[in-house]
């Protein structure tokens, strides 16, 4: 009688989990407007139920940083990689002079945050293209001409995907090539009249770029160095803006919505073990409480809509080089 009990048990305790799942997988449909064949519904419930899992074993266990649902918790690993464009070049160090920031003199604020500030243009989507190093470059830029002149208005990223031969459009790209491009083809230019499409169209256009069109110039860019450095970026950042930057993706970071971003996988020892660029718009600490140190951070926006993490932001440990984020900090001056 017992071992029938026994089966009857584990056979309710069955029913109710399939329930729960399917109710879950329902919810997540209809939030993200998710719609599918019933052949490929099976795949991504799938899919879904395997990150739903990860998401609520990890968040059982981290208090510093947090998971939860967004777009991606569906989708194959092929899928999110595609959004994964960064293909750093050898680091070249520029021959230019550059002045020089006394750090021991230079009086740095405990935090920086640009998010608010005017000349930061709205967090936009780079869709399913690996376009990240454009807008990564086009950001810092429009914040440099934004400091410079005054005018706050936003640059093409689409003009880079289209028109950059020193980059491979959705396919991936670097930067600071970015930057070299358009200081070797006249500059950027305005990103009303050249809006942003290939998120949509999954590929990148022929470029119809004009020179008469361009609205900012190059006149100066440069990696952060010596790297890693801590104490230099936190001063450029106080000097120059936003900085440009590369990391190293890992499955988890997909999923952030909350807190300091860290993982012991994420501190690599090859500085070239980077897939991803991002811009780094401040700092700060999560305070000392009696149960916890105090955790310094970097904040850092992203391109994957505002739907995303803490709407379009992240947080990331800071002072260890996390993803390797210390190591590829670059800023960018208009003429």
């Amino acid at each position: 009688m017992k071992f029938y009990l026994a089966i009857l048990l584990v056979i309710v305790a069955v029913v109710i989990a399939d329930k729960e799942e399917d109710d879950v997988w329902r919810s997540y449909k209809k939030k993200y407007n998710k719609n599918h064949s019933s052949k490929e519904d099976a795949n991504r419930k799938r899919n879904f139920l395997k990150k739903h899992k990860a998401i609520e074993a990890h968040n059982r266990v981290n208090k510093e940083w947090k998971m939860g649902h967004n777009k991606f918790s569906d989708m194959t690993e092929e899928e999110t990689n595609v959004l994964l464009g960064t293909k750093m070049v050898k680091r070249r160090v520029k021959s230019e002079s550059e002045p020089s920031y006394p750090l021991i003199e230079r009086a740095l604020p405990t935090s920086i945050d640009y998010r608010s500030n005017r000349c930061l243009q709205p967090v936009e989507d780079q869709g399913d293209c690996g376009s990240c190093w454009s807008f990564a470059a086009i950001t810092a830029l429009e914040f440099s001409q934004c400091k410079k002149t005054g005018a706050r208005g936003p640059l093409s990223e689409q003009m880079l995907v289209d028109c950059d031969t020193y980059n491979f459009g959705c396919n991936g790209g670097d930067f600071t090539q970015a930057w070299q491009y358009l200081q070797d083809y006249g500059g950027a230019v305005n990103g009303s009249t050249y809006p942003y499409v290939s998120g949509t169209t999954k590929t990148q256009g022929t470029c119809n770029s004009r020179s008469n069109a361009v609205v900012a110039r190059v006149g100066y860019f440069n990696w952060v160095i010596p790297y890693p450095n801590v104490t230099l970026i936190m001063s450029y950042l106080q000097s120059e803006g936003p900085l440009a930057s590369a990391i190293k993706v890992l499955d988890s970071f997909f999923y952030y919505t909350s807190g300091v971003y860290s993982d012991p996988a994420c501190i690599v020892s090859d500085e070239y073990d980077v897939n991803h660029a991002i811009v780094i718009v401040g700092y700060g600490t999560v305070p000392a409480t009696t149960t916890s140190p105090a955790i310094p951070y970097w904040i850092v926006r992203n391109s994957w809509s505002i739907d995303w993490g803490n709407r379009g932001y992240f947080f990331i440990r800071r002072g260890v080089n996390m993803c390797n984020i210390e190591s590829w900090a670059a800023y960018v001056r208009v003429a």
